[in-house]
């Protein structure tokens, strides 16, 4: 099957092949805005000299804790993986063989890979627009803050949510990727007194390392230990493995990137305004509404890459910039604006 970068450009942010395929005149460097990455990643320092060896017992228990001591968690509930989608995929598993094909809600419109997920383990999916009737469920998935518009969930309403769906052996996923800017808003401290409530975790989005594919799962021991067993011995590569530790307790970098990121997103969604309707923001992303396919191929033409999608042709959504290329993300638009007039 050949992966055609026109498909994949309203799924997913990242495919700067787009503009290579369609647009191979437009200037370079090009600047990827599909995503809501961290653009000032963490310098991770990645130690070539372990590439050829697997991580030890102690190494991967080191970064399992670090893990746990940054989210909250009790370091029985949290486990790790090379991405979100194994992991997830594993629950679901575990959902299937003890208690067959569930019903899912997901509450939308949000990140695509979650419906992908649970139907291919055999489970039925609804996407669900009112959070309301997310108890209607056996399974519930919400997005906190959410992509792509940042609604938010409160804690409060969440663990009321697991609760209820207790009553009748339903659980409740948290994917809390887009958490770290707001800390405040995680359910990973609810999760060892409730227990069918699961949070997903990324190092992806505010630590800027999303090539490097580590994500968490913190959950109920009972889950915990499947996904360990499932996940296997070796979870992640070794060098991030041990590079782990020192950054997930660097505070001062951590702190740091949060101020910063909130500081120039303020400026960034003041730039945005000039140009369109703001709909939604987080520090990482911001979502628009105007005539989407237009600014779309304009900006790709332009070697700038942003998000639309299949289900709403109104919306883009664009990430962070480099404070380095604002001045020529901004003369671009206002180019295009001139022309559009």
């Amino acid at each position: 099957m050949s992966l055609n970068p026109d498909n994949e450009i309203k799924q997913h942010g990242g495919n700067l092949s787009y503009i290579l395929s369609n647009f191979p005149a437009a200037p370079r460097p090009y600047i990827d805005l599909s995503t809501g990455i961290n653009p000032y990643s963490y310098p991770i320092g990645l130690d070539n000299s372990l590439a050829s060896r697997l991580s030890d017992i102690k190494e991967i228990a080191e970064a399992l804790s670090s893990a746990a001591k940054y989210y909250g968690a009790d370091e029985q509930n949290i486990n790790m993986a090379s991405g979100m989608q194994p992991l997830m995929f594993a629950i679901a598993s575990l959902r299937f063989q003890r208690n067959g094909a569930s019903r899912v809600a997901i509450l939308s419109p949000t990140y695509s890979e979650y419906e992908k997920i649970w139907l291919s383990a055999g489970h039925e999916v609804v996407n669900i627009g009112n959070i309301a009737d997310m108890y209607k469920a056996d399974i519930a998935i919400i997005c906190n803050p959410n992509n792509p518009d940042a609604r938010i969930s409160s804690p409060e309403f969440l663990v009321e949510l697991a609760k209820a769906m207790a009553q009748k052996n339903g659980w409740l996923i948290v994917d809390e990727s887009f958490a770290d800017l707001t800390p405040e808003l995680s359910i990973v401290t609810h999760i060892k007194e409730q227990g069918n409530l699961i949070a997903m975790r990324s190092c992806g989005k505010f630590f800027g390392i999303a090539g490097l594919r580590v994500s968490f799962a913190i959950a109920p021991q009972e889950i915990s230990d499947w996904l360990r067993a499932v996940i296997g011995s070796w979870p992640i590569e070794t060098q991030v493995c041990k590079a782990l530790p020192s950054m997930f307790s660097d505070v001062e970098w951590i702190e740091k990137n949060r101020y910063k990121l909130m500081s120039e997103s303020l400026k960034w969604r003041e730039i945005l305004a000039q140009y369109f309707k703001i709909i939604g923001y987080s520090s990482l992303f911001t979502l628009i509404e105007t005539e989407a396919a237009y600014w779309h191929k304009k900006l790709a033409e332009n070697g700038i890459l942003v998000r639309m999608f299949d289900y709403n042709k109104n919306w883009l959504r664009f990430g962070l910039p480099a404070e380095v290329n604002l001045k020529r993300i901004e003369n671009i638009l206002n180019e295009i604006k001139k022309e559009n007039k």
